[in-house]
């Protein structure tokens, strides 16, 4: 399972389950670009993890649905995390 949530752009596949961020950059041929375009993962794009462990593919919210991508392919996935609101106890 991958570590805390890092601060700067990351590979989509180094995101824990739970993490949000934005798609800045994919970083691949065009074929993959071209893929991940009609299935809504474009620049800018808001993505939550869904699940990630170490084995199989990695399973994202996207623009209201549910995809499963490949390790290979999500590690092309260059997104900005969005920071989680830590919850402060009241008091």
């Amino acid at each position: 399972m991958p570590g805390p949530p890092p601060d700067g752009p990351t590979p989509l596949g180094r995101l824990p389950p739970g993490q949000e961020g934005v798609v800045e950059a994919i970083q691949a041929g065009f074929a993959l670009v071209r893929r991940l375009a009609a299935l809504g993962i474009v620049s800018g794009t808001p993505v939550t993890v869904l699940a990630n462990t170490m084995a199989g593919p990695i399973i994202v919210e996207v623009r209201g649905g549910r995809l499963a991508l490949g390790r290979g392919e999500a590690m092309k996935v260059i997104v900005k995390p969005i920071a989680q609101a830590l919850e402060q106890p009241e008091g």
